[in-house]
C-alpha cells in the first residue's frame, strides 16, 4: 500500500505539472474585462486597474496568498471602497468585484482639479476643469485656499476640514434632488461653507457660486437639524425654479434660497432689485 500511495502522488505530481505546462489553474492577467454598467468609471481609474493587471502578468489559482495580494492592491485603490471575494474561474479565469466610490465633488490642487467620493476620500484623476460625471459637473469645494492647508491634497486622502465637509454635504443634496440635467443648468460651481454667519447676519453662511458672477445664499448645510431651517428639497427647488425659466427669465445676481418665498436681485440693467 505504501508503494501505490507513492505511485499514487508521483501520477499527480506529473498531472499538477502537465495541467500548468497547458496553462490550467493560471490566469493570464494582461487579458481581462472591466464591467462597470452605468457607473461612473473615468479613464485614469482605468488606466490605474489595467496597469496593475498588466504589471502581474500571471496569477496562480491555487496560490492564495497571491490572490490575496492582487485583492489588497486592488483595495488600495482610491477611487475603490471595497473589493469582493475573488470567484475563482476554472480552468483559468478569476473575477475580482469591486465596490467604486461614487464622485461627489473635486477640489483645486493648484491650477488642475481631482474628484471626491461622496465619503469625502480624494480620488484619482487630475483634470484642467471640473470633471464631467454623468452628464453634469461636479461642483468645487471652496474656497481653494481651504485645500491646501496642510499641502496640496492627493488620490487616498480623506477630507477632514470642517467647513470643506459641509460643502460636500450641499453636493451630495444636489445629487439627491436634482437630475444631471438640472443640475447641468447650474454650469460650474463653487460651494463655499466656510462662513458661519450669512452677510445679513443670521447662521448659516453656505453660498455656490455660478458662473456669471451668480450667487445663491444656501443657509445651513443638510443635516444640520436645527428648527427653522427650510428644507433641502425647498430650497433646491427654488434654485431650480430660478434657473428654468430660459431667455424670457430675470437675469439675477443673487439668489436668497433660505425662505419659503425665494428673494431674487435682478441686475440693474434689468430693473431694480425685488
Amino acid at each position: 500500500m505504501l508503494l501505490l500511495a507513492i505511485g499514487f502522488l508521483f501520477v499527480l505530481d506529473k498531472l499538477q505539472q502537465s495541467a500548468k505546462e497547458k496553462g490550467v489553474g493560471r490566469v493570464d492577467t494582461k487579458r481581462y474585462r472591466i464591467h462597470t454598467g452605468p457607473l461612473y468609471f473615468g479613464d485614469a481609474w482605468r488606466n490605474r486597474l489595467e496597469s496593475i493587471l498588466r504589471r502581474a502578468q500571471a496569477l496562480d489559482l491555487n496560490d492564495g496568498p497571491a490572490i490575496a495580494a492582487m485583492r489588497a492592491e486592488l483595495g488600495a485603490l482610491s477611487f475603490v471602497e471595497q473589493v469582493g471575494e475573488p470567484e475563482v474561474l476554472w480552468p483559468d479565469g478569476i473575477v475580482f468585484p469591486l465596490q467604486l466610490r461614487e464622485p461627489a465633488a473635486c477640489v483645486p490642487v493648484g491650477a488642475d482639479f481631482l474628484p471626491v467620493s461622496d465619503d469625502g476620500v480624494v480620488m484619482a484623476g487630475y483634470s484642467y476643469g471640473p470633471h464631467e460625471v454623468y452628464g453634469a459637473w461636479l461642483p468645487i469645494l471652496g474656497p481653494a485656499q481651504r485645500t491646501q492647508r496642510a499641502g496640496p491634497p492627493a488620490p487616498g486622502d480623506r477630507i477632514t476640514d470642517s467647513a470643506l465637509l459641509d460643502a460636500l454635504q450641499v453636493a451630495r443634496s444636489m445629487q439627491r434632488h436634482l437630475t444631471p440635467d438640472q443640475q447641468r443648468l447650474l454650469g460650474r460651481i463653487v460651494i463655499d461653507a466656510s462662513a458661519a454667519e450669512a452677510p445679513d447676519g443670521l447662521p448659516g453662511g453656505v453660498v455656490i457660486d455660478l458662473e456669471g458672477k451668480r450667487r445663491i445664499l444656501f443657509g445651513r448645510p443638510p443635516g444640520s437639524g436645527e428648527p427653522g431651517e427650510l428644507s433641502v428639497d425647498s430650497k433646491w427647488q427654488s434654485v431650480l425654479s430660478a434657473l428654468e425659466g430660459g431667455a424670457q427669465a430675470p437675469v439675477w445676481h443673487l439668489l436668497d434660497v433660505r425662505w419659503d418665498q425665494p428673494v431674487m436681485h435682478l441686475r440693474e440693467e434689468h430693473g431694480d432689485d425685488s
